[in-house]
């Protein structure tokens, strides 16, 4: 699978219809999208990939694995 990965604010709650400038129309089933966004937990980025067949996933993940690793360095140091 093709990887593309979404950094950036676009697409935050309350400025949801936002979404990186991409050629959505070339992706394809082969491609899986990261959004590091997780409110809303579907963004525009997201629909519009999941329209062209794309596999899509929010930034959730990544923020509960931050605060577990967090909570970690900060009760056994």
């Amino acid at each position: 699978h093709l990887r593309v990965l979404h950094p950036t604010p676009l697409g935050t709650d309350p400025a949801s219809a936002a979404c990186p400038d991409l050629p959505y129309d070339r992706l394809t089933p082969a491609h899986c999208l990261f959004d590091l966004v997780y409110n809303p937990a579907v963004t525009e980025f997201m629909k519009r990939g999941a329209a062209r067949g794309a596999r899509t996933c929010n930034g959730l993940a990544m923020l509960t694995g931050q605060a577990e690793a967090a909570w970690d360095i900060w009760n056994n140091g």
